[in-house]
């Protein structure tokens, strides 16, 4: 019941009450109009609901932090189509729930709009959020109101839940390209794009003959095109991926601490996969899903894939249990050949070495540095 309602009820009882003690042409006219009043506001929002179309889509799936201390904004955009050219929509309102799985925060909120008559409105829906993850919004309700805000009337309910990712700035990196381009002697089908090897399956380089250069690398056709000798440059064989285990250990003294850290974990993934994105370096990532109770892994090679990477590894929660991860990342590295690998975390745990996950190629990186590298 609104606010219009109430009021309106007042109204009535009080004009019922006038006309029955001071039966007056005025008063009786007045009760009049308060009762043909509401069926015209009635008739008048049933015209304006037979017209009005609502949708909800997410434009933006992506926002990324400006700072880490600062909040974020994650939006979707609620659609009104009002079809009727002569009754604008003054007042709607939209009940919206949001909820971030990965950091805990959750919420509703109410959002009015008005809409001109045969216009279209796309009125955004700002959902502030302090921590990175992935929030889903979903418009649970959409409701209009006549012009004295006596009758509401839904116009759409249950949409889509939309999902938008809270990612954190990037962080400058400093990390070895070259040291984890991953070099195998076996056949593949990736080359380096920085360094020669010696496969002359594939051309890394042409360029003009040296003392030195062996007769077997001349490039014959392009010599006589060019009138001097010419020698190819082979390229350098590439493993398929870098493995990237993710630490989904946070500690800390109380709840912000914990957050403070599942951030600089997220921006420590981010940071990582962008950089080698750019570089051309393919890697999996590897993470306990302690709801399943499986190992999940993602290949990433382009940025739309670590995207959908992070939306899988948002729905799983954060755990205190550090012996539980290295054990199942343990059992399931066991008779895998692992020729590099890297390890992020923001646990610091020092028995990683000592519980044997910690080889000759496994990389561990603290992301709570005020830079990283390693």
């Amino acid at each position: 019941m609104t606010i219009g309602t109430l009021l309106y009820v007042f109204l009535f009882l009080l004009g019922l009450f006038i006309s029955i003690f001071y039966m007056e042409f005025g008063t009786v006219a007045i009760m009049g109009m308060l009762i043909i009043m509401p069926m015209v506001m009635l008739a008048l929002l049933i015209l304006q609901r037979l017209r009005i179309t609502v949708s909800v889509d997410s434009k933006n799936p992506v926002t990324e932090k400006e700072a880490m201390e600062k909040p974020a904004r994650a939006s979707i955009t609620l659609s009104v189509e009002n079809g009727n050219r002569i009754l604008p929509v003054t007042k709607g309102i939209a009940q919206v729930r949001y909820e971030n799985l990965f950091s805990g925060e959750k919420g509703k909120m109410k959002v009015r709009f008005s809409v001109d008559s045969g216009r279209k409105r796309d009125r955004r829906i700002p959902v502030v959020m302090q921590n990175c993850g992935n929030v889903a919004i979903k418009v649970e309700k959409v409701r209009i109101y006549d012009y004295l805000n006596i009758f509401a009337w839904t116009v759409g309910k249950n949409f889509e839940t939309q999902n938008v990712l809270v990612l954190p700035p990037l962080r400058e990196m400093y990390l070895d390209r070259d040291g984890w381009y991953n070099e195998t002697e076996e056949d593949s089908d990736r080359f380096s794009l920085y360094k020669k090897g010696d496969d002359p399956s594939e051309i890394f380089n042409v360029r003009e003959f040296a003392d030195g250069d062996k007769i077997q690398t001349i490039h014959w056709k392009l010599s006589g095109k060019t009138g001097s000798l010419m020698v190819k440059e082979g390229s350098l064989p590439l493993t398929k991926v870098i493995n990237i285990f993710v630490d989904l250990c946070v500690v800390g003294e109380n709840a912000e601490q914990r957050h403070k850290n599942s951030n600089l974990l997220v921006q420590g993934i981010y940071s990582v996969s962008m950089y080698m994105i750019e570089n051309a370096i393919p890697q999996k990532y590897i993470w306990y899903d302690r709801e399943n109770e499986v190992i999940q892994e993602r290949i990433v090679e382009h940025e739309e894939e670590l995207l959908w990477m992070f939306q899988d590894l948002f729905k799983c929660r954060i755990t205190k249990d550090a012996d539980e991860l290295v054990q199942t990342y343990l059992a399931w590295e066991e008779g895998r050949p692992l020729e590099s690998a890297m390890y992020l975390t923001v646990a610091g745990h020092t028995e990683l070495e000592s519980m044997g996950l910690v080889r000759d190629r496994l990389e561990v990186m603290d992301l709570r540095g005020e830079r990283f590298e390693v």
